[in-house]
């Protein structure tokens, strides 16, 4: 039961030590005192706004997110190292509307939907049921259709904690938390400003369970930026969810975010 709660939802999630370079010349004869001057000092640390506001312009800035309003997704899946592949469609709308069909080898359909209000799930071994506690607050969070835009306003307690590798790439590090659920890190490239990684925990009925989102194979389209690929590393398997095909301004049906009768 938790593999089939973690791939899912490892799909609709779509996770320090600062290192600076520090130059000095070398004397050819015995430096003067004054010399020490010329060193130069450790890079200054950003803060968390300045951060922020650098991933909102690397990811197309605000005004290009906020005109688009509803969205269409197409992609597949790859579960490490069960072998597990399957294919995903998801719906979203603003504010906060979400509608993702996933149809996984030797599972099933699992179908999950929210109307900004309310979170549901359907699945051929639990039917139907509505979300509740912190996995419904989760499920808000997770399904804001501006949420990269605005993490500063969904997010509190910002706190840079240095710079790490995520790859080859040096990442600013930074923790926050969200409505009183566990706190979340963040990796942003000190160079482009993208998210790169975060670490988190994913919030279901059978058990809260780490993940590292690792997101990569950022492009364009209509104006914003996006990873085509997403990689979540779970405590015993490896979920790699790739985007074939994304529309934004799409007509959706409003019935579509509903839950199912049962």
């Amino acid at each position: 039961m938790k593999l089939k709660t973690a791939i899912f939802l490892s799909l609709v999630t779509l996770t320090a030590t600062g290192v600076f370079a520090q130059k000095t010349e070398k004397p050819k004869t015995a430096a003067p005192a004054t010399d020490v001057k010329n060193v130069a000092k450790p890079e200054k640390m950003p803060n968390a706004a300045e951060i922020l506001t650098k991933y909102v312009q690397a990811i197309g800035g605000r005004a290009a997110n906020e005109k688009i309003k509803t969205r269409y997704i197409k992609g597949t899946f790859d579960l490490a190292p069960m072998g597990v592949k399957g294919d995903v469609e998801s719906y979203t709308a603003a504010p906060g509307k979400s509608y993702t069909k996933s149809n996984l080898q030797g599972i099933g359909e699992i179908i999950e939907g929210t109307d900004g209000a309310t979170a549901w799930s359907s699945n051929p071994l639990q039917g139907t049921r509505d979300k509740t506690g912190d996995e419904l607050v989760q499920s808000k969070l997770i399904n804001n259709f501006n949420r990269e835009i605005n993490l500063d306003k969904l997010y509190s307690n910002w706190t840079v904690k240095g710079v790490e590798k995520v790859g080859d790439k040096d990442a600013y590090v930074l923790t926050a938390t969200s409505a009183g659920l566990a706190a979340e890190t963040f990796y942003f490239d000190k160079q482009t400003g993208l998210l790169l990684r975060t670490d988190g925990t994913l919030i279901s009925p059978e058990g809260n369970m780490a993940a590292k989102s690792f997101f990569e194979d950022y492009r364009e389209v209509d104006g914003v930026k996006m990873p085509f690929k997403t990689r979540v590393v779970l405590p015993q398997y490896e979920i790699t969810n790739t985007l074939l095909e994304v529309k934004h301004g799409v007509t959706i049906d409003e019935a579509k975010f509903a839950k199912p009768k049962q």
